[in-house]
């Protein structure tokens, strides 16, 4: 009888505790989500890292890409931040601004400014950012950023944001292309 009473008054103490502490209250805190907004700078300058998944076949490089209204371009640097080649981004087309003394600069020139990766490399800074135009499919997380965007040439899908809700992780699907993407520093310039 003695051990009832301890139990008793010891689990009286115990609920009356968790009910100060909002233990047994209905509120679904998960609700409560922070609506967010993607951020969009209109000038930057990117680095990261890109994997290409081609055939079976994995290349990957880092990269900087620098966006601002007078001049487009992007570096692929090597493992000893060495750069591999570069390329100014035009409307009209992709120019070979500097490459490594072995790599052909004529037939990449050419093989770039194939419509097919014309088309995702002079779109990279908007793909980055998300600030897609011409998105067909504009898929959103519970708190607002973009999870999913469409064109009817190629899937981008934002799998993580920086706590400045820009994204740092992503995947681009493309015919049978796959870029995987890793931001590693944004930074808007002037």
């Amino acid at each position: 009888m003695k051990y009832k009473i301890s139990l008793l008054f010891f689990l009286c103490i115990t609920l009356t505790g968790c009910a100060t502490l909002n233990i047994f209250h209905n509120e679904n805190l998960n609700n409560k989500v922070e609506q967010k907004e993607n951020k969009f700078y209109e000038n930057f300058r990117a680095n990261g890292v890109i994997k290409f998944y081609v055939e079976g076949n994995n290349i990957s490089s880092r990269f900087n890409l620098v966006k601002n209204s007078n001049l487009n371009t992007i570096e692929f640097l090597d493992i000893f931040n060495d750069v591999i080649v570069s390329f100014q981004i035009k409307p009209e087309s992709i120019d070979l601004i500097n490459h490594k003394k072995n790599i052909d600069g004529e037939s990449l020139y050419k093989i770039i400014n194939r419509p097919i990766f014309k088309n995702i490399i002079s779109n990279l800074p908007l793909i980055l950012s998300g600030n897609i135009n011409n998105s067909l499919v504009a898929e959103r997380y519970s708190n607002g950023l973009y999870k999913i965007l469409k064109t009817d040439q190629y899937s981008v899908y934002y799998k993580k944001y920086s706590k400045d809700n820009m994204p740092v992780i992503m995947k681009i699907k493309f015919l049978n292309i796959i870029f995987d993407l890793k931001i590693m520093n944004w930074k808007q310039i002037k």
